[in-house]
């Protein structure tokens, strides 16, 4: 090919070949498999990654190694502590009965809402104890127990809490990854191509989104745990205190008067016995005159019969 040849071929524009249409006869759905093997092994490498800090890059002269000692002795912002707070406290109060309306309204005061009430009757000497679970904003949590506290004597008192910061970035971090993908496989469904490669498209896409909706719920349920901390409340009625060992004269004077209570009791038991007897005197009454009658029939029928006969005796010899 001589220079005038060279001079006339046309110059390719990179630009342009980058733009024309992905091919769809020539490599078939390569490409789209290639794209989706990148893109998980993206998504593997930055969801693994997300939670941890970028490293810095080594300094190539002494001008980057004084630039990156100034950068190290930059304090780093830490992350703001999201705590999922818990408490607990037992109360000794002196009535549950009028002391749980009391909790109710505590709770309602403070916002908050009451999870669960196990209130049950006590069958042998046990105290009286009720378990109550509250949900309260974390900002009224301290007053919340400063209240409880008001109701009666507090026996105990704990209160825990756990950082979920880390946590809440490592889930935002997986989701805006996950949204990038579900964008850039949103992008290889407009394109046009083989029946195929649309349905694995299609089915990368819906794993997309049901992994963005499991990390999303549980970035709510954390934000929700961290918004709202929960109080476990314990209600315990007072000890019944045991009356004294009654004295000799305490005793004798308590045996005359059961004694004394239980003659009157007797006495009134057969004089209640007596009235019956008389209220249904007539029917006792009509009872004896039909056994009266039954018997005289039965004597007078035995009168009336004929006396039995005896067989003859043997005619006797009589010797001279």
């Amino acid at each position: 090919m001589n220079n005038s040849d060279r001079q006339s071929s046309p110059t390719v524009n990179p630009t342009l070949r980058l733009s024309r249409p992905w091919p769809k006869h020539r490599t078939g759905g390569a490409w789209i498999y290639t794209l989706l093997i990148m893109l998980q092994l993206g998504l593997l490498t930055s969801c693994s990654s997300a939670p941890e800090p970028a490293s810095a890059p080594l300094p190539e002269s002494n001008q980057a190694a004084e630039t990156g000692m100034a950068a190290s002795d930059t304090p780093v912002p830490q992350a703001t502590p999201q705590l999922i707070k818990t408490a607990e406290i037992k109360v000794e109060v002196k009535s549950i009965d009028t002391t749980i309306p009391r909790v109710s309204a505590i709770v309602k005061a403070q916002q908050g809402d009451i999870l669960g009430l196990n209130d049950t009757k006590p069958v042998d000497d046990r105290p009286y104890t009720v378990f109550i679970q509250l949900r309260v904003p974390q900002s009224r949590l301290e007053t919340t127990l400063a209240e409880l506290a008001k109701l009666g004597v507090v026996q105990s008192q704990a209160l825990q809490a756990e950082d979920v910061a880390n946590q809440l970035v490592d889930l935002a971090a997986r989701l805006r990854n996950l949204k990038r993908s579900e964008t850039v496989l949103l992008g290889l469904m407009e394109r046009s191509g083989s029946v195929a490669d649309v349905l694995k498209v299609s089915q990368e896409l819906s794993a997309v989104r049901q992994s963005i909706e499991q990390i999303d719920a549980q970035l709510t349920n954390l934000k929700n745990q961290v918004a709202f901390s929960t109080v476990r409340v314990t209600l315990q009625a007072e000890a019944r205190s045991l009356p004294p060992e009654p004295n000799l004269l305490t005793q004798v004077g308590e045996t005359w008067a059961s004694s004394t209570r239980s003659l009157r009791d007797v006495s009134v038991g057969l004089l209640k016995l007596l009235i019956w007897l008389l209220v249904y005197s007539p029917y006792w009454g009509a009872i004896a005159a039909i056994i009266l009658y039954v018997q005289h029939r039965r004597k007078k029928s035995r009168a009336t019969l004929p006396p039995s006969s005896t067989p003859d005796s043997p005619p006797t010899d009589v010797t001279s």
